[in-house]
C-alpha cells in the first residue's frame, strides 16, 4: 500500500480504500471492496445474533436462565424471545457505537470464543476420560485442541 500512496495518506479509517483509489480502478474497486467490508461485518453480526440465541436456548433448557428463552415459537419452531432480546440488544448496540468499536468486539468476542471452546476439550480430556466419544480426532486426541 506504500508504494502506491504516501504513507501519511494512509492514516486513515480505511486505509486499503485509500490505496486503491489511487490505482487506475479505483473507484468502483474501492466501492466494492467497502461493500464487502460491510456485509463481512454484517453476516459476522448475524452469527452472533443467531449462535446467542442458540445459547440461550441451550442454558434455558438446562436450567440456567429463566424458561422463558427456551419457549419455541408455533410455527418456525426457534427460539423467538431469545432471538428478540439478542435483536433488541445488538440494535442498540450498532447504533451507539462506531463500527471501528464494532469490528474489534466482534473480533476479540470470536478469539476468546475459540480459545474456550480449545481449553474446555483439553480439560474434558482430563476430567472425563471414559465418556464416550462420537468421532476420532485426527492427529491424536490431544494435538489438534493444543495447536488451536
Amino acid at each position: 500500500m506504500v508504494g502506491l500512496v504516501p504513507y501519511a495518506s494512509l492514516n486513515s479509517d480505511s486505509p486499503l480504500s485509500e490505496a486503491i483509489t489511487a490505482t487506475p480502478y479505483g473507484r468502483w474497486l474501492s466501492i466494492l471492496m467497502n461493500l464487502g467490508g460491510i456485509a463481512g461485518l454484517t453476516t459476522v453480526g448475524m452469527m452472533s445474533v443467531l449462535s446467542q440465541t442458540r445459547l440461550f436456548y441451550a442454558m434455558a433448557h438446562d436450567g440456567l436462565l429463566p424458561h422463558i428463552f427456551a419457549k419455541l415459537h408455533r410455527k418456525t419452531n426457534t427460539p423467538w424471545i431469545s432471538t428478540l432480546i439478542c435483536g433488541i440488544f445488538c440494535a442498540l448496540f450498532s447504533g451507539f457505537c462506531p463500527v471501528d468499536i464494532l469490528g474489534e468486539t466482534t473480533s476479540i468476542s470470536a478469539l476468546i470464543i475459540y480459545i474456550f471452546a480449545h481449553v474446555s476439550v483439553l480439560v474434558m480430556r482430563f476430567t472425563h476420560k471414559d465418556m464416550p466419544r462420537g468421532f476420532k480426532v485426527p492427529c491424536g486426541k490431544w494435538l489438534i485442541p493444543t495447536v488451536g
